[in-house]
């Protein structure tokens, strides 16, 4: 399977696809997630232990972890890119769990809005980012096309993204997460 058939299938599965990378030699005692997770492997390696039986996954591989699975995760020395999905099972993205995520994946985590009717021009950031909207809303351009996010949407922009905003007529308030992807991972 390759990226492309990978991310068709999640969409169709009614996961959510997000683009993400942890930093070299990072360590995840045993925990658990409140969604179900599968994974593909762009660049590095993870070692993910389920059930005492440790696995390591390599660019091109998938796998699979249910929400309520235990499991530990130790990422090789040059770190790991990977596409996943993730498929909430107890309702919504949850303010708390959002920058949970964002945190545990090594992402800054900042909190921030713009003014009513803000507009930015194309543009690309020199990093990924994960928004998070909890009031107001605003619309993305990019990729030919315009989505509108209000409170409680969230989106994923890649940091090579041609993308322009615009703020709707009561400004916008967000969690934002944002992430310098190593260039040495292929």
């Amino acid at each position: 399977m390759d990226r492309i058939e990978f991310e068709a299938e999640l969409r169709r599965d009614g996961f959510r696809v997000v683009n993400a990378s942890l930093r070299p030699n990072t360590r995840e005692t045993n925990h658990c997630h409140d969604f179900d997770a599968r994974l593909f492997i762009l660049g590095g390696e993870i070692l993910i232990t389920r059930d005492n039986s440790p696995e390591t996954f390599r660019a091109g591989q998938c796998c699979e972890v249910p929400a309520g699975c235990p499991h530990a995760e130790q990422v090789g020395p040059e770190g790991v890119a990977y596409v996943s999905g993730r498929r909430r099972n107890g309702g919504p993205l949850t303010r708390e769990a959002f920058e949970s995520d964002l945190r545990r994946e090594g992402f800054e985590v900042i909190h921030g809005g713009q003014k009513p009717d803000f507009t930015e021009d194309l543009h690309a950031h020199g990093f990924d980012v994960r928004i998070m909207m909890l009031s107001g809303e605003i619309t993305v351009t990019r990729d030919g096309g315009s989505e509108t996010f209000h409170a409680g949407d969230h989106c994923e922009i890649p940091g090579d993204c041609q993308h322009g905003t615009k703020v709707g007529p009561e400004g916008v308030a967000y969690i934002v997460g944002k992430v310098h992807l190593p260039s040495s991972i292929n």
